[in-house]
């Protein structure tokens, strides 16, 4: 075929891109070179890099950025190199490994709204990325629509809503307690709940606080951005928030703290098999369908054993009980019984909190009483509630620390233990801003110091190695030989063994907490631009901008996986759900990996990295939602 114009060639071009998906679109291929951008896309004032990935051996040296609608080229430029990442290989269907190469695309100089397809090489080894939007609030406009309907294809309902309406309670045998409502956690878990990974003490995961929050903080942070398209969304987002506030009411004990939730075990999830979470339970393997999930931790139970502490989830919640009270009347219990289930939980575990963990408090303590006391002054104006979170903000501040070459890390507690965590890394930050919304001046000062701290070191480690991604390193101990040490993953290697898996969660919530930050340093441009830099690099690799080319939010873009168990596909996620991510290689702590399926691994381990979680969409929906 001759073309007898440059634009008869650009429109045949189009043609070919859209009459047969590119290798760059499809999930589990390697081309000898791949686009990889955002796959939902940009906003027009935003920084705006995709990655090339090829091998050595491969030199692209130019891209041109192409109108999807009419095929006109609207960007040429040069490819910048980005070398290799330590360790990070692609494994190749022989089942042996290449090590990646990478480039930078830079078009953050076309600001013009529409679709686009970026282009690289020629010949063999043409590439090009699938079509994706430069658009003003592109992630709001394209994903949390989907990702509010995935909360509500969550919740709770049918034998098993009706089972839970009667779950014996351990603590009082012969007594029942009604837990109706609250989401599955997981794809392959129909359990609810409030508290996870609570026997490691330094990584509790609180899954169902966590979502009320995010969904009532969410709807108070869209309703102060008055855009009236805004306004469907703020409606489901107030039933979705309302509805996990009324189940956080029911999951209380009577003045006292929250119950830790609900099990679903067994291989058919039957609902007559349903009872209340242990917390001296810790995840195990399964090595077959029929195998248990979970081994004992601890035999001798703790004061409160079936309530959770501060750390483990009653912080949240009694946080997102707070925030339910001050929101319209429309959940099936009033604001002032959600205020007043607040304020009786706060008050118990002012007093009970030490004992119900067996010890002083630590870091994750401080930030989760801390943003308890922050709603409950903002819900009432109470100064005792001021004082509580002034009380918590100087316990925390004292654990920035700097040790040998680590300037401003989070110490957990006592020692030199660094913070880190599989879901809520961002916290600290995101309840400090909280408190420095109502802190008195100094205080508030005091605040944004350690923020400013805290974020700079974010920064300083994440770049301390080459990392053409932006990916949020971190600082992690080892659990054999309590090595400190810089890591781009969870390590496997840790108290929580043999349980990791991706951290997409994490990633969200440091963009979260960089997000809110950014607007309190404008006047400082050179920090202001690295946080806003460094919210999008997290964003851009969760929607598909990672060296797999998956979108992990499912529903959205190309190349996200479906979770599988021992060989069955019963389990799959549904869009709006986030799936746990890439990890680390299995062999190597330096290394990478994703979607290693049952076939690969001869394990049930798929869910490590593809099945979905609740805290992931909690802190996506957060982060995405933010002003920037």
């Amino acid at each position: 075929m001759r073309f007898r114009t440059l634009r008869h060639l650009a429109a045949a071009s189009l043609f070919l891109v859209f009459a047969a998906p590119p290798r760059a679109c499809a999930a589990n291929t390697a081309p000898l070179l791949r686009v990889l951008v955002n796959q939902v896309g940009y906003t027009p004032g935003a920084r705006k890099v995709a990655i090339i990935e090829g091998n050595p051996g491969d030199h692209p040296r130019r891209f041109v950025l192409i109108n999807a609608a009419s095929g006109a080229v609207v960007l040429r430029g040069r490819l910048q190199p980005a070398g290799q990442v330590y360790n990070w290989r692609q494994r190749l269907p022989s089942g042996r490994h290449r090590p990646w190469l990478f480039w930078r695309a830079d078009f953050s100089a076309v600001r013009q709204t529409g679709h686009y397809i970026l282009r690289v090489g020629h010949g063999r080894q043409l590439a090009q990325s699938c079509p994706f939007a430069i658009q003003h609030d592109v992630l709001a406009r394209n994903t949390l629509s989907n990702v509010i309907y995935y909360f509500k294809g969550q919740r709770a309902s049918g034998d098993f809503n009706r089972a839970d309406g009667h779950i014996p309670d351990p603590a009082h045998p012969g007594h029942f307690l009604n837990l109706r409502g609250g989401w599955y956690d997981a794809t392959g878990d129909y359990g609810i709940h409030l508290s996870e990974l609570g026997f490691t003490n330094v990584f509790d995961v609180q899954p169902v606080p966590l979502t009320t929050w995010s969904l009532l903080a969410t709807y108070r942070v869209l309703e102060a951005r008055h855009n009236p398209n805004f306004t469907q969304y703020e409606r489901r987002l107030l039933d979705e928030g309302l509805y996990g506030a009324d189940f956080l009411v029911r999951a209380q004990r009577p003045g006292e703290s929250f119950v830790p939730g609900i099990s679903a075990p067994g291989v058919h999830k039957w609902a007559r098999d349903r009872r209340m979470d242990n917390p001296a339970y810790r995840p195990a393997i399964k090595t077959k369908p029929t195998s248990a999930g979970g081994v004992l931790a601890h035999s001798a139970p703790l004061p409160y054993q079936y309530q959770i502490s501060f750390r483990a989830g009653g912080g949240m919640a009694v946080a997102a009980l707070a925030l339910a009270s001050t929101m319209p009347p429309d959940g099936h219990f009033s604001p002032a019984r959600y205020r007043q289930a607040a304020e009786s939980a706060f008050h118990f575990l002012q007093t009970h909190n030490r004992a119900m963990n067996g010890g002083p408090p630590n870091l994750l303590d401080d930030y989760s009483a801390l943003l308890a006391a922050t709603e409950l002054y903002r819900a009432t104006h109470h100064a005792a509630y001021l004082a509580a979170a002034d009380h918590w903000a100087g316990a925390m501040e004292a654990r920035l620390i700097t040790r040998g070459p680590y300037r401003d890390y989070w110490q957990v507690a006592s020692g030199p233990r660094p913070f880190f965590h599989p879901v809520d890394a961002g916290l600290p930050v995101v309840s400090l801003l909280q408190y420095a919304a109502i802190a008195g001046p100094a205080n508030r000062r005091r605040a944004l110091g350690a923020v400013r701290r805290s974020l700079q070191f974010e920064l300083w480690v994440t770049h301390q190695v080459n990392n053409p991604f932006g990916y949020a390193r971190q600082l992690v101990q080892m659990g054999r030989h309590g090595k400190i040490r810089t890591a781009f993953f969870f390590p496997h290697d840790t108290v929580t063994a043999p349980w990791w898996q991706g951290e997409n969660a994490r990633l969200a919530s440091l963009a979260a907490a960089a997000r809110l930050a950014a607007p309190y340093f404008r006047q400082d441009r050179k920090f202001h631009a690295a946080l806003e830099r460094y919210a999008w690099d997290q964003l851009d690799w969760i929607l598909g901008r990672n060296p797999y080319g998956a979108c992990m939010l499912n529903g959205s873009g190309h190349g996200s996986a479906p979770y599988m168990f021992f060989r069955s596909w019963q389990y799959t996620s549904a869009p709006g759900s986030i799936v746990n991510g890439i990890t680390a290689g299995l062999h190597s702590e330096d290394g990478i990996a994703y979607n290693l399926g049952y076939a690969i691994t001869g394990k049930d381990t798929d869910w490590r990295w593809t099945e979905q979680w609740l805290p992931h969409a909690a802190w996506y929906l957060y982060a995405a939602s933010q002003p920037h």
